[in-house]
């Protein structure tokens, strides 16, 4: 099982944003609070994705301001 597999493990979607200056957004939340946003190109050509510990209403709100970054696969 790779990294980036593992960083969504147990975590379901609960929203998604489509084409949002360039980009859709899918958030996905933990029982435990601990939630992950990946952020594609609305072309489908770029993945990156942001996580937190809690506080997902507020990550999500602010989706567009995050700094993202290759997940790490290996």
């Amino acid at each position: 099982m790779s990294k980036f597999t593992g960083l969504f493990d147990g975590m379901a979607v609960v929203d998604i944003a489509e084409s949002e200056g360039g980009y859709n957004y899918y958030g996905s939340v933990r029982s435990n609070g601990e939630w992950g946003i990946m952020r594609e190109t609305t072309a489908g050509t770029e993945y990156r994705v942001v996580v937190g510990a809690s506080g997902y209403a507020a990550g999500w709100t602010a989706r567009a301001s995050h700094t993202y970054t290759l997940p790490t696969i290996g």
